[in-house]
């Protein structure tokens, strides 16, 4: 038991390692950039924005509960980016859902992207990743659904759907690169 512990331990540490704050370029902000978990993004300078936008979301507690039954098992994959109002906006709001419906797994990891939507480590390689924040759900290694920019009735509504195998079309589902 404790080697498990141990295991967990090192896992968590280096995949905090492999996130770094770099300036954007566009605002000479601070940005997370790379592999991460929530706590990266629990802490200044990103606090305050998380904090706001988790206080400011009332969700429908009844459907949350719903998806409770249905939300273990599945794996989770956000890409967001720390310099962008739909993340800020909907990435703590997602967070709340997921744990109010008591999702058990660890998320993957939240890719933290840069400007760009890429990160060091090429997370969002193959992924059709365009528009920030996605949410991406799977079972069993196969895509359930997709929510990418913003919910398309609300975060809560598109997750149940996805779980139960009718996941609305994603926001620019039809986005061809330029």
């Amino acid at each position: 038991m404790i080697r498990i512990l141990y295991i967990t331990l090192i896992l968590i540490i280096t995949i905090q390692a492999q996130t770094k704050i770099e300036t954007d370029s566009k605002t000479d902000l601070p940005m997370l950039v790379g592999r991460g978990v929530k706590s990266d993004i629990l802490k200044a300078p990103f606090l305050e924005w998380y904090q706001e936008n988790s206080k400011s979301y009332e969700a429908d507690h009844g459907l949350v509960q719903a998806t409770s039954d249905f939300i273990n098992g599945v794996t989770i994959e956000i890409f967001m980016g720390t310099w962008c109002g739909d993340s800020r906006r909907e990435v703590p709001r997602f967070l709340d859902i997921i744990e109010e419906a008591g999702y058990e797994s660890e998320i993957q990891a939240i890719a933290y992207l840069n400007r760009d939507r890429v990160n060091p480590q090429g997370d969002e390689k193959g992924k059709n990743i365009h528009h920030v924040p996605t949410f991406i759900i799977y079972r069993d290694g196969i895509e359930l659904g997709r929510i990418v920019e913003s919910p398309v009735e609300s975060l809560e509504d598109d997750l149940f759907n996805i779980l139960m195998g009718d996941p609305p079309t994603p926001n620019y589902s039809d986005w061809e690169e330029e």
